[in-house]
């Protein structure tokens, strides 16, 4: 472990869990813009994001308990379980060329989606919108740590209010990625070095936190978005070339 890691790891932390508090989600997006350049391989850099979501996530679920929507999270979740243990499997086995070209790719596709297509497509806010939703998030998240977005499109729909929509959103990937974790863990993918990262990285976690929470209200959050959404494409093009 070099010791410069460890600084990355914090200030990767305290940018990942600074915008997901800001804008509700995209703590793994952004974690994995960085992450995967200077950690031994892809998926440990997944593993890493997946425990910051982990601990950011549990915090917040936790704290809005009140205002989480559990009937409308229940279909996503359901179908999570399903995908995230499969992603998980192949996202051991495959190649680390290939899952490298593969997470370029889904950088790349999120980022042009979010900035052309978001607010133009809508989904009814059903059971099975849920578990299509679920799937794909799961799916993501399984792989590279970034089951977000599906998430986001279905809840924005299914949900009356904004606090409502933070809560729940919370309390998915809150679930999801401890069950995503423990997933790596029994592939094999959760290391004692692994671990050690992320317990420093929560350093930088719970600042970035601390400090979203603050600027919430005289931030600009789409401003923030768009730079993040220009970032996530540059990472995947280098990724992939």
């Amino acid at each position: 472990m070099e010791p410069i890691n460890f600084l990355y790891v914090i200030l990767v932390g305290f940018g990942a869990a600074f915008v997901q508090r800001v804008s509700g989600f995209g703590l793994g997006i952004f974690a994995m813009m960085f992450l995967p350049h200077f950690l031994p391989s892809n998926t440990a850099a997944a593993t890493i994001s997946c425990l910051f979501s982990c601990c950011t996530t549990t915090f917040n679920s936790v704290k809005y308990r009140k205002n989480v929507a559990y009937k409308t999270a229940v279909p996503m979740l359901a179908a999570a379980l399903v995908s995230i243990p499969i992603a998980v499997y192949f996202a051991a086995k495959v190649e680390a060329k290939i899952f490298e070209i593969l997470l370029g790719s889904v950088l790349i596709v999120l980022s042009l989606y979010f900035l052309f297509f978001n607010k133009k497509i809508k989904i009814k806010p059903t059971p099975m919108s849920g578990i299509i939703a679920g799937t794909l998030g799961g799916a993501l998240n399984g792989l590279f740590s970034t089951g977000g977005p599906p998430a986001v499109l279905y809840l924005t729909s299914a949900t009356p209010d904004n606090i409502t929509y933070f809560a729940t959103i919370q309390f998915y990937f809150c679930l999801t990625n401890i069950y995503a974790t423990a997933n790596r863990a029994i592939n094999g993918l959760v290391t004692a070095d692994l671990l050690i990262y992320a317990a420093v990285g929560f350093i930088g976690c719970l600042a970035g936190d601390f400090l979203g929470r603050k600027v919430f209200d005289k931030l600009d959050a789409q401003k923030l978005k768009y730079v993040i959404y220009i970032g996530m494409i540059i990472s995947g093009i280098l990724m992939l070339f």
